[in-house]
């Protein structure tokens, strides 16, 4: 048979209990769960001259490194986000720098690559609600019921970034998740690229 004449068949059938709640909602769960697929969202492309560094870029906002990217040689700098905010402090209130550093002019001071760069893109590492639709996103993608219901449940109470971090890390999903989760930063590394890129071109 072709699909229209597939199609055929199957109306009828959906017709004829088209009053039984209970039966409807069986092929509903069964059209959902077997046969129903999600479409896929266009994912961006990464040109192979960037996969290796959106890879890494990735990674390291996600242990929670800052990233300062050379556009023209690709370079990165990782800066552990706590003393990029300390920098961005003091640079606000230079009157809590140690004076005495400024008589004594030995001392070794920190010296970072992109402060010498002519251009640089920033990545840090996301935001907790970020964070929190990756988690949403992969709870999506979990086929198993009993385990999906406990990751809905962890990020529905207190604490929901830890409790869904030992749920999953527990669980025969934690491959999946890591991979998941990378791939997902990847996407928003590559975007945040990408549109920095673009608009030094213009």
């Amino acid at each position: 048979m072709n699909a229209q004449q597939l199609l055929n068949e199957i109306l009828p059938i959906l017709h004829s209990v088209k009053e039984d709640k209970e039966k409807l909602q069986k092929i509903l769960d069964f059209l959902l769960e077997e046969i129903f697929e999600e479409p896929e969202e266009n994912e961006p492309e990464i040109p192979e001259k960037f996969r290796k560094l959106v890879h890494d870029v990735a990674e390291n906002i996600d242990c929670g490194l800052v990233c300062f990217i050379n556009p023209e040689t690709l370079e990165v700098e990782e800066i552990p986000k706590e003393m990029v905010d300390g920098l961005s402090y003091f640079s606000i209130n230079p009157e809590f720098e140690d004076e005495d550093d400024e008589d004594d002019e030995d001392d070794d001071e920190q010296k970072f690559l992109h402060e010498d760069w002519k251009n640089c893109i920033t990545v840090e590492p996301r935001e907790s609600s970020e964070s929190f639709k990756i988690m949403e996103r992969f709870v999506d993608e979990v086929n198993d019921k009993s385990l999906k219901n406990k990751l809905v449940n962890a990020l529905n109470n207190r604490k929901p970034f830890a409790n869904f971090k030992n749920i999953v890390e527990s669980s025969n999903y934690r491959k999946e998740w890591f991979a998941f989760k990378q791939h997902q930063l990847e996407i928003m590394v590559w975007e945040e690229i990408q549109f920095e890129l673009e608009k030094s071109e213009n």
